[in-house]
């Protein structure tokens, strides 16, 4: 049987806490300034949830989160680094049974989006599975597109724009639909 000693008990603590200041730490050092407005300020003042159209297909703009509370979800929820980041909104767009969710990421210059968008494709293709096998590059309203599908069923498209990056999910969108949004997207 495992005997837990107090000398044990300490050790579990002392690494639980370790944890948690690395986990503090990682947060800490997000790479947008120091001096942020409040979430409601930042909703106006945020060039990455203004950069949205206020309104695609009939349906309204809903800033989820932006700047730093924004990059903190886009950094919780990627395994790669996201860096060199200006400015970042997610933004959903809600009618009936369709769902569109948007990620507007601003960069300090075109090259570093286009950089940072590539870096996604070599991420994707490094993490395998239908995001790899279901990778490729494509042509909508004009734009050079990365479109990929997790679970082989709803596809996902990102593409870098002078110096942004964009990325969307579409639910229950015709292609024609997914077209129009993304040629709507500035």
């Amino acid at each position: 049987m495992y005997k837990i000693t107090t000398k044990r008990i300490f050790l579990i603590a002392i690494i639980l806490a370790l944890i948690v200041t690395a986990s503090a730490y990682r947060y800490s050092s997000l790479e947008l300034p120091a001096s942020h407005p409040s979430s409601s300020e930042a909703e106006e003042a945020s060039a990455a949830a203004e950069i949205a159209p206020a309104v695609l297909l009939g349906m309204d703009k809903q800033v989820v989160a932006s700047g730093l509370d924004a990059l903190q979800r886009v950094k919780h929820s990627h395994t790669g680094n996201i860096e060199q980041v200006s400015d970042v909104a997610i933004v959903h767009y809600m009618k009936e049974d369709r769902l569109l969710t948007l990620w507007t990421t601003l960069y300090p210059n075109e090259t570093i989006a286009w950089n940072e968008n590539e870096k996604m494709v070599l991420g994707i293709r490094k993490w395998g599975g239908n995001w790899t096998s279901e990778l490729k590059e494509i042509t909508v309203a004009g734009k050079q597109v990365y479109q990929t599908s997790p679970d082989g069923v709803s596809y996902h498209y990102f593409w870098a724009d002078d110096d942004w990056v964009f990325y969307i999910i579409p639910h229950n969108f015709s292609q024609d639909d997914v077209v129009a949004i993304i040629g709507a997207i500035p």
